[in-house]
């Protein structure tokens, strides 16, 4: 699997700081949010094990390493079927990747999940499958590969203001372009969570990502601050950086979620 920092060298200063503009309004849309909502006491969405019914749009800019930009806007939608299973389906709607030479626009590849979530004591438990198809219209928005993945959860209280999630996912792609190489990643990650007074959250991640057949090993740092405006409205905002075999220098992302 080809990592966009290895595609990417360069953007101009005037591009990258356009690309802010997306995440400029959808910040304002959230401070708009934050203005006119009451006091939420609970957060939704921050808890990895939650099941709900939902819309996300959320926007993305990653500055690639050393120099370049691509910024994606997403939409995710969530449906619960129960108490324990939930489907999703995912589709990076608007990709433009910048650097000097290549200048790309198009969508990319498209997700679908299955999720089953029980508790299991002090615990919560689940399993995921995940499908995903090369729909991605140029080569550098994705991976040019069917892929089946399969990911376990496991998620623990701390206290009443806190709880650990843990995660391992597994990725395959061995089907689609043949000129594309087939590849299997593992993936290890560990998802503090703080919830705090009148609907707000901190969140935290550590990513470990192994990939097997070239060997390259790279780790993710991310902090996020979620808020919850009202019960059906919600909005996060985060950073994170790559490092290791595939560094960035930095991602943020900022999301509006909808409740149904």
């Amino acid at each position: 699997m080809e990592g966009l920092g290895g595609l990417m060298r360069g953007a101009n200063d005037r591009s990258e700081s356009v690309g802010w503009r997306p995440a400029l309004a959808l910040g304002a849309a959230l401070m708009a949010c934050a203005g006119g909502a009451s006091a939420q006491d609970t957060t939704r969405g921050v808890n990895p094990a939650d099941i709900d019914s939902r819309l996300d749009v959320v926007f993305k800019q990653v500055r690639l390493e050393p120099a370049g930009r691509l910024d994606v806007l997403t939409f995710k939608y969530d449906y619960k079927l129960n108490a324990h299973w939930g489907l999703s389906a995912e589709l990076p709607t608007v990709s433009r990747l910048a650097a000097p030479g290549l200048r790309v626009t198009g969508n990319g590849d498209l997700f679908g999940r299955a999720r089953w979530i029980v508790p299991a004591g002090d615990w919560t438990v689940g399993a995921a499958v995940e499908t995903v198809l090369p729909a991605a219209t140029n080569d550098a928005l994705g991976l040019g590969k069917v892929q089946v993945n399969f990911g376990a959860l496991a998620v623990k209280p701390l206290s009443r203001q806190m709880l650990l999630a843990a995660l391992v996912k597994h990725s395959s792609g061995f089907a689609g372009e043949r000129d594309r190489p087939d590849f299997t990643n593992t993936e290890v990650r560990v998802l503090p969570v703080i919830l705090l007074s009148k609907g707000w959250a901190v969140t935290g991640e550590w990513r470990y990502t192994a990939e097997h057949r070239s060997g390259l090993r790279w780790q993710r740092t991310e902090a996020g601050l979620n808020k919850q405006f009202n019960p059906t409205w919600a909005g996060s905002l985060s950073y994170a950086r790559d490092h290791g075999d595939r560094p960035d220098r930095g991602t943020v992302t900022a999301a509006v979620k909808y409740f149904f």
